[in-house]
C-alpha cells in the first residue's frame, strides 16, 4: 500500500478528466493516501455533444454544475495551465505566478478547434461561447438566407440537421471534402442522406472549401458561392500545452503515451482523452469522442491506482459497439459497429433512433455520476482482438 500522501493533479475536466477524478477520489483503499486536484478553465462541465443543440436554439445550455458530477474529495481549481514542468513536477497557471505541485499528473485537456484553423468570417463550435454566438447569428438571418456547414463528419451532419429542422425557412447546405457520412455502412449513409434531404439540406460532396467571408465561400477550385452564415466543423486537434511544455507529441500536438497510458519519458505523467496518442497496437482504431474519453479516463485512473499500489499497469483495451447520430429532434441513426469501429450492417433509424441517441447522451453523465455512488462501477467494451485490428 501507499506509504505517503500522493498529490494527483488532473489537467482538464472533460469526460476523461472527470471520470478519472471520480474513480481516483472515490477509491476507498487510497482515501487517506492521495489528494486529487482537477484544473479546468471553466467552473462548469460542458457537454460538447450538445453544443449543436445550443447553437440551433433547441437547448438553452450545455453546461452542468461541476459539483453535481465531481467527487466531493476531489478539489477543483478554476484556471488554465500555461506550462507543465515535468522535471520539477509543477503545473504553471496562466496569468499568475501560481503553480500546482504534483506527484502524478493526468493530462486530459481534450480537443479543441484552434481559432487559426477557422477561416475569418466562419463560426466554430468548440465551446459554449461559440454555440451562443452562432445561435445569435442564426436568429438574425433573413428568410431564405444560406447557411453553409463545412465538414460532413458526424458533427457536421448533426449541426446541419438540427439547424434545418429548427429553421425551415433557411437554405442549409452541407459541404464535404469527401462523401457525406462515409464512415457509416451503405444503409447508414442512405438513411442519413435521405433524412437530410427530407429536411431540405443541400448536400455537396467532394468539394474542398478553402476560405470564406461574411457573405460567401470559395472552393479550392476558385468557385465562389453565397453564404450568409458559414459554420466550420472541421479542424479539431489537441491544444499546444504538451508540445509547448517540451513533452513528446505527434503531428497534431497530442501527447505520446504508451499502452498503459503513461508517458514513456516521464512515467508519472499519464494521459487520457482526445489530447493523447497511444500506440496503434491498442489505439489504432480510436477516434476523438466522449465514447473514447470515458474509458480512457477510467483506465488511466486504474493504472494510476496500480502504480500507487505497486502493481503492474494493464495495457489499454477499449472498443466500440454503436455510433449514435442525432438528425434533428425528431429523428436519428444508430449504426452498429465492430469493436474497431468498422460498421456492421445493422442500422436503426427514425424517431426510435432519435430517442435512443438522446438516451445515450443522458447516459454519459449517468456513467460519470455512477462513479460517485459506486466506485469502479463504470465498464466499457473491450478493444478488438489482434486479428481484428486494422
Amino acid at each position: 500500500m501507499v506509504s505517503k500522501r500522493c498529490r494527483v493533479v488532473i489537467v482538464g475536466a472533460g469526460y476523461a478528466g472527470v471520470m478519472a477524478a471520480n474513480r481516483l477520489a472515490g477509491n476507498q483503499r487510497l482515501s487517506d493516501s492521495i489528494s486529487v486536484t482537477v484544473l479546468n478553465p471553466a467552473a462548469d462541465f460542458v457537454e460538447r455533444i450538445r453544443l449543436h443543440e445550443v447553437a440551433a436554439g433547441t437547448r438553452e445550455s450545455a453546461s452542468v454544475l461541476m459539483r453535481t458530477l465531481l467527487h466531493q474529495r476531489a478539489a477543483m481549481v478554476e484556471g488554465t495551465a500555461s506550462r507543465i514542468d515535468p522535471e520539477h513536477r509543477k503545473v504553471h497557471l496562466a496569468g499568475t505566478r501560481a503553480t500546482l505541485d504534483y506527484d502524478i499528473l493526468l493530462y486530459a485537456v481534450g480537443s479543441t478547434q484552434a481559432s487559426s484553423k477557422i477561416p475569418a468570417g466562419a463560426y466554430g463550435l468548440k465551446d459554449s461561447e461559440d454555440a451562443r454566438r452562432l445561435r445569435d447569428r442564426l436568429i438574425q438571418l433573413d428568410p431564405a438566407a444560406t447557411v453553409s456547414v463545412i465538414g460532413a463528419g458526424l458533427t457536421g451532419i448533426e449541426v446541419a440537421a438540427e439547424i434545418a429542422e429548427q429553421y425551415p425557412h433557411l437554405q442549409v447546405r452541407l459541404i464535404s471534402r469527401g462523401a457525406i457520412a462515409e464512415s457509416l455502412s451503405g444503409p447508414g449513409r442512405h438513411a442519413v442522406t435521405k433524412r437530410l434531404s427530407a429536411l431540405g439540406v443541400e448536400m455537396v460532396e467532394n468539394t474542398d472549401v478553402k476560405r470564406c467571408d461574411d457573405s460567401s465561400i470559395q472552393t479550392a477550385g476558385g468557385e465562389a458561392s453565397p453564404s450568409d452564415c458559414t459554420i466550420w466543423t472541421a479542424g479539431f486537434s489537441a491544444p499546444d500545452l504538451a508540445r509547448e511544455s517540451g513533452l513528446v507529441t505527434d503531428g497534431l500536438g497530442r501527447l505520446i503515451v504508451g499502452e498503459s497510458l503513461s508517458c514513456p519519458q516521464y512515467p508519472n505523467i499519464f494521459g487520457a482523452g482526445d489530447a493523447i496518442q497511444a500506440p496503434p497496437s491498442v489505439a489504432g482504431h480510436l477516434r476523438m469522442s466522449c465514447a473514447t474519453a470515458l474509458p480512457l479516463g477510467a483506465h488511466a485512473a486504474d493504472n494510476i491506482i496500480a502504480r500507487l499500489e505497486k502493481r503492474a499497469p494493464a495495457p489499454l483495451s477499449a472498443g466500440y459497439m454503436l455510433r449514435c447520430i442525432s438528425l434533428g429532434r425528431k429523428s436519428g441513426l444508430i449504426q452498429a459497429v465492430h469493436a474497431d469501429d468498422r460498421p456492421r450492417s445493422l442500422v436503426l433509424r427514425g424517431r426510435l433512433a432519435g430517442m435512443a441517441k438522446a438516451q445515450m447522451c443522458r447516459m454519459t453523465l449517468s456513467w460519470i455520476r455512477g462513479e460517485l455512488r459506486r466506485n469502479g462501477s463504470y465498464n466499457w467494451p473491450t478493444g478488438p482482438r489482434p486479428a481484428e485490428a486494422r
